[in-house]
């Protein structure tokens, strides 16, 4: 289940760090986080699944819902235009805790 739909309050620390409130199976609410730079990388300025350390090379990161976007910079090290990818596609609540899948 993507984690939009049974968590809240939605928020990034240091730019890679999700953190959510995560309902459990039986309805209680649980702070959860997953860094997201063991799961999100880089490739030549496109976010990247199943990579890491996305936050690196990272500038103006932000999340809206499930949207995370940022400027990634390319192999040359130039800026890229903002790139989304929208965090629903591989994160989900699993009984109250934040997951990859």
């Amino acid at each position: 289940m993507s984690f939009t739909n049974s968590s809240s309050n939605f928020w990034l620390e240091d730019n890679h760090i999700l953190h959510a409130s995560c309902v459990d199976n039986d309805g209680n609410s649980h702070d959860s986080q997953l860094d997201l730079d063991h799961y999100i990388g880089n490739s030549d300025g496109w976010f990247a699944w199943d990579g890491v350390n996305f936050s690196k090379t990272a500038s103006n990161v932000q999340l809206q819902g499930s949207q995370l976007t940022a400027e990634l910079a390319t192999l040359s090290g130039e800026p890229r235009e903002r790139q989304v990818i929208n965090l629903d596609e591989r994160i989900g609540n699993n009984n109250g805790q934040l997951a990859y899948s």
